[in-house]
């Protein structure tokens, strides 16, 4: 039913995000696997495996993948890892990370080949991280195109969670409280 069809009063839109999987020679591989699909493919994951962007979800991937005994390297563009998690949470992340995981921070990559991912340090030095596998966490990004189609189906609207700007779960759910409470 096209959005204009509907008879709605309120609406509100948790259409959530995608993954951020930008043109990076490579990274549409067969050795590579989008961290959202991670439980559905799996089997593709070999041993050793590089996970690439070390925010919250690439974080927690690398630990998983370190716990189930893989040789894990992970590869972040910026200085600090996770700086999305949780100030409470984050502390313990690290202490897993440095665990199970070889850290590259100040690392770009810039492509992805059946050995690894090719990367450029802060100093233009070009190194590769080695691993088979390599797991895509560069980010999410919000669904914009379905919150277009949806924006004007009914007289109310509210555009909550990664919708309305990607974030953790714990904003979603407030945004939705809130959002029902003024309808």
């Amino acid at each position: 039913m096209p959005a204009e069809d509907s008879q709605a009063d309120a609406l509100i839109i948790a259409v959530g995000s995608s993954p951020l999987v930008p043109p990076i020679p490579g990274l549409d591989g067969g050795n590579v696997v989008i961290v959202n699909n991670y439980y559905l493919e799996k089997e593709k994951v070999a041993d050793d495996v590089v996970v690439f962007g070390g925010g919250l979800a690439g974080c927690e991937c690398a630990i998983h993948l370190g716990m189930e005994g893989k040789k894990v390297h992970l590869v972040e563009m910026r200085d600090a890892l996770a700086p999305d998690a949780n100030v409470r949470h984050r502390p313990l992340l690290l202490k897993e990370i440095e665990k199970y995981v070889t850290i590259h921070t100040g690392c770009k990559g810039l492509e992805v080949t059946a050995d690894g991912i090719l990367c450029e340090d802060k100093n233009g030095e070009k190194q590769l991280v080695p691993g088979s596998s390599v797991i895509c966490a560069l980010g999410q990004r919000s669904r914009t195109g379905y919150v277009e189609e949806l924006r004007d189906a009914a007289p109310y609207t509210a555009v909550i969670g990664d919708a309305a700007k990607v974030s953790a779960i714990t904003n979603a759910v407030y945004w939705g409280y809130h959002a029902a409470l003024d309808i």
